[in-house]
């Protein structure tokens, strides 16, 4: 005869949860079928006071489920008695957490833990000693489900699929296919102006004011507006703030490489499969996959924006007007920019610049310069340089190759060579060390030979892969060498005639500006400028 439950009048907890994760097991653990064992078990064994507790759609890796919180809540309250589930993968796949409920925090409030297909029950504890082991495989379980949609989803981004939910503002999906965007002709308005603002000198926050005169409707609103998008992340209260455009959503526009018609994919990483935590990847280490979508601004306009926004320079006030070198100053011998000191006293001065570490801890040299004396210095050697290009740009592109030492294509044509034939002879070592093994373990190898033989091909995996790495790095080298010049050679032919230093031409066509400590030379002061140009460095006159 089956003992009744002494359930004191107390709840008994039904606990069902189906993870989207679960892909093959679903249907034989859908909620319907969950619900339906556990409700016959405890009428079968005379449990009373039923009540259920339902998490559709959520992972067993982490206890933050809306139906789980509300259970231990009522347990908590001293409501429950009894809490029964279908198994132990069904109550939580971190074995950590699960041996806390199951072995300490139910135990201290009394109450019965029962995991039906598992012959697991707390107060019966000849089924229970396999119980952690149990919980160790369903963690594992969860943990590879994590890693194979870490791995689809890499392999989606490498052939070009977004993994966004929605486009990015300039953008809008095709209702053909979900995959593809095309460009919304309206909202790329907006993005060109902005970037065509902020590299002509406006600010961030000026060019966001201005739409707000405007009326325009930012990013969000207008998905909102214009495309139906749901109005996820907004608190829905009589206190919502203004629709306006602020700093970081122009910023965020200038930032999104996505406008070269490229897509950038992981852009983040969880912390772990447990949560939900995510930490930032540098937009370098983002996987990129080029040409993907109808580009709405050209590489150079998204490149010469980041140079801009990259050098920490901001728009000056009427009041200090820092010149269109601040930021791209700085000292050869620290490494520090330049900082700027405003001089109006100084006669035919609009101030000066020295560097930082010796402003702030004099562990450095002055390097002090007027600004009007390294603009016209720059400024010569920009005009030098563009003159060159205009009336002897074969000979210009000769010089830069010659310059680094590169034989151009016909070298680079060698290092990837070179890079197969590497790449073929380390699939060949992988296939005849696992050859090694197998003769090992079927006898036709003695031991002494097989350890011979595998140090010597493993000494020539390992002296391959370091080759490889330093083929791989010369190879991007050739590619910024041969493709470079010719890079800036196109940027270069953009103005026609270069007067005057603006904001523009400078984070267009330098890198940086090294100003050197002034020496005397027979009883003169003399103090070199080495300008460093982007894509080609610097050119000796």
């Amino acid at each position: 005869m089956k003992r009744q439950p002494e359930t004191n009048g107390r709840i008994t907890a039904l606990y069902c949860r189906l993870s989207r994760d679960d892909g093959s097991d679903a249907e034989s653990n859908s909620i319907g079928t969950q619900k339906l064992i556990l409700g016959k078990y405890a009428t079968e064994h005379g449990f009373t006071n039923i009540q259920y507790y339902v998490d559709d759609g959520f992972s067993g890796a982490n206890f933050d489920r809306p139906g789980f919180k509300r259970m231990i809540a009522d347990a908590e309250a001293g409501l429950i008695g009894t809490v029964i589930c279908k198994d132990m993968s069904r109550f939580g796949r971190d074995y950590l957490n699960v041996g806390l409920y199951t072995e300490i925090r139910f135990p201290e409030m009394g109450i019965r833990f029962i995991a039906v297909s598992d012959g697991v029950d707390s107060e019966d504890d000849s089924g229970n000693d396999f119980t952690p082991f149990r919980n160790i495989i369903n963690e594992w379980y969860c943990r590879d489900v994590s890693k194979k949609i870490k791995a689809s989803m890499r392999a989606r981004a490498q052939a070009g699929k977004h993994l966004t939910g929605f486009a990015p503002y300039g953008y809008i999906k095709s209702a053909e296919d979900k995959n593809v965007w095309l460009i919304d002709e309206e909202a790329a308005a907006i993005v060109r102006e902005v970037f065509q603002r902020y590299i002509g000198g406006q600010s961030a926050s000026e060019i966001a004011q201005d739409f707000n005169r405007r009326g325009l409707l930012p990013p969000r609103e207008y998905s909102e507006t214009k495309h139906n998008r749901p109005a996820y992340g907004k608190y829905l209260n009589i206190d919502q703030p203004p629709v306006v455009w602020r700093l970081n959503a122009i910023l965020t526009i200038i930032d999104r490489y996505e406008y070269c018609g490229h897509t950038v994919s992981c852009k983040s990483v969880s912390v772990s499969y447990k949560s939900k935590k995510h930490s930032r990847i540098p937009r370098e280490n983002c996987l990129i996959t080029r040409d993907t979508q109808p580009p709405i601004i050209d590489e150079e306009t998204w490149q010469t924006a980041h140079r801009i926004r990259e050098s920490g320079r901001r728009k000056p006030t009427r009041m200090i007007d820092k010149g269109p070198l601040n930021g791209f100053l700085f000292c050869p011998d620290c490494h520090n920019k330049l900082h700027f000191h405003a001089c109006d006293r100084l006669k035919n001065t609009n101030g000066t610049f020295e560097c930082f570490y010796h402003a702030t801890y004099k562990l450095c040299t002055r390097h002090y310069i007027h600004r009007n004396v390294v603009e016209e210095a720059v400024l010569a050697d920009l005009q030098r340089v563009s003159q060159q290009v205009r009336e002897h740009e074969d000979e210009f592109l000769r010089m830069i190759q010659q310059k680094t030492n590169s034989a151009g294509k016909e070298n680079l044509r060698k290092l990837k060579k070179e890079q197969t034939a590497g790449e073929k002879r380390l699939e060949d070592i992988d296939r005849i060390i696992n050859r090694l093994y197998e003769d090992k373990v079927a006898g036709d190898l003695s031991a002494e030979r097989f350890t011979r033989m595998l140090a010597t091909y493993e000494d020539e995996q390992a002296t391959l892969r370091a080759r490889l790495e330093e083929v791989r790095t010369l190879i991007a080298t050739e590619h910024e060498t041969t493709e470079g010049a010719e890079h800036f050679i196109r940027l270069i032919k953009q103005f026609s005639e270069i007067t005057e230093l603006t904001d523009e031409i400078v984070a267009t066509l330098i890198q940086k500006v090294e100003v050197h400590e002034p020496v005397k030379v027979d009883g003169k002061k003399q103090q070199e400028i080495t300008v460093h140009y982007n894509f080609i460095g610097n050119i000796v006159a």
